[in-house]
């Protein structure tokens, strides 16, 4: 039977037998929003757990919006003329309200990209700052927060300290450091320094399994201390289906929006396995940037192949491993023991250590060590793909001949949209999700 499994913008295609065919995790066919300025507006009439915006917002505030970066694909400029028009209706001034980009870690925008993100129209209207958490001179420190025996430093961008009133704009899928993307997500790690980011992603890497899908966990609930601390008082959260369509807009309170947001995500990204397969063909996408991002498929992976098993991954990874992380490297050619015990011995504010890059780092030595993985990309270097541990392959299609020739009755699951899919066990259900 002929599979095709996205490769970016392209695709790849394989045969692979009838008779080893187990699951092809596509994602639900679910009904995006005709009208997406009208859902907008009516998330802010009816948002969950707070009053509608323009009860919250007063004449005279100062209002930031948190933006998302390159990386995320939330239809911000749909969504940002609606709440400008909103808040210029509230008794605001184009002069109150100003835009923070929001990449965490990542690298800084490029001007093409931020003007992609907001559209020309507030491109040139409403002041926009980009957050650089390398830069300590832009943040300020506030006082530790504590979650389920974490200290969490909270270092965040001064601008929080500038304003009357914090809103975020972001999208929700599953991650396996929050559980699920958005909410908080948005002002930590979006806007804040490292220490703060480290502390929050170094919980879930020392947890017993990647909390993939469980937002119950103390990187998610971390997150939220940080945000309440720093001030955000609002989200407007969308949630896609797999055609990049809206079909929910969830907005309000970042915790319960998030939460709703988030059971509305999982029925959506939820993929539904008989059982784990000896061989997990997983593509990246829609992570296809660099390794940073593309490992959502390498995690996704692990969730649905046995132990012993082998996984083939194909990621074009454009811009190679990681940006800001030189360190990066070093963390993931070590064993899951081995990162487990230098993460607990070095200090959560020592930067030259990053460990930001040890968090994802310990997803990869977790697949690494259930599964053989294999891997087909064209900007993966071999320097990196020797520090992944894995072994490149020239096609899915020799990977999955030579797998079959080894074991004939291998069983074979594929997985198109491992960036972003949840794979669940039939029978699981719910699980730890809340």
């Amino acid at each position: 039977m002929q599979m095709k499994i996205p490769y970016g913008p392209d695709s790849i295609t394989f045969e692979i037998p009838n008779e080893n065919f187990l699951f092809e995790g596509n994602l639900k066919n679910t009904k995006g929003e005709s009208h997406l300025a009208d859902a907008v507006r009516k998330s802010l009439e009816n948002p969950f757990g707070c009053q509608p915006l323009k009860a919250c917002v007063k004449p005279k505030d100062r209002v930031l919006i948190l933006i998302e970066d390159a990386t995320r694909s939330t239809p911000v400029k749909e969504i940002l003329p609606v709440l400008v028009d909103y808040l210029l209706e509230c008794g605001l001034t184009y002069e109150q309200i100003e835009i923070l980009t929001a990449p965490g870690s990542h690298r800084m925008m490029t001007e093409a990209e931020i003007l992609e993100k907001v559209g020309p129209d507030l491109f040139d209207k409403i002041k926009i700052h980009q957050h650089d958490y390398q830069d300590e001179g832009s943040m300020i420190t506030m006082p530790s927060v504590f979650v389920k025996g974490f200290e969490i430093p909270v270092q965040v961008n001064k601008k929080v300290n500038e304003v009357d009133f914090i809103i975020g704009i972001g999208n929700i899928i599953p991650h396996s450091d929050a559980g699920f993307s958005g909410g908080a997500k948005i002002l930590q790690p979006g806007i804040c320094g490292y220490p703060t980011t480290a502390a929050t992603h170094i919980s879930a890497a020392m947890l017993d399994e990647i909390p993939l899908g469980v937002v119950d966990n103390p990187c998610r609930l971390g997150m939220e201390q940080v945000a309440r601390q720093a001030g955000l008082k609002f989200i407007i959260n969308t949630v896609k289906n797999h055609l990049g369509e809206v079909i929910e807009i969830v907005s309000g309170d970042f915790v319960e929006a998030h939460r709703e947001g988030a059971r509305i995500s999982r029925n959506a990204f939820s993929i539904e396995m008989p059982e784990l397969a000896d061989i997990v063909v997983v593509s990246s996408y829609p992570a296809d940037l660099d390794f940073w991002q593309a490992l959502k498929g390498v995690t996704s992976a692990y969730f649905a192949v046995k132990p012993g098993g082998t996984i083939v991954f194909a990621s074009p990874c454009y811009e190679g491993l990681a940006h800001n992380h030189p360190k990066f490297s070093e963390w993931l050619s070590m064993s899951y023991h081995d990162i487990l015990e230098k993460a607990k011995s070095a200090p959560i504010d020592d930067k030259s250590i990053d460990l930001i890059s040890a968090v994802l780092a310990v997803c990869n030595s977790r697949a690494r060590e259930k599964a053989q993985i294999l891997v087909v990309s064209h900007g993966l270097s071999d320097e990196d793909v020797e520090v992944l541990g894995y072994k490149r392959e020239e096609s899915v299609q020799s990977a999955v001949d030579q797998l079959l020739k080894r074991n004939p009755g291998a069983t074979i699951g594929i997985l198109p949209r491992g960036g972003d899919c949840l794979p669940v066990l039939k029978g699981q259900g719910e699980g730890e999700f809340c």
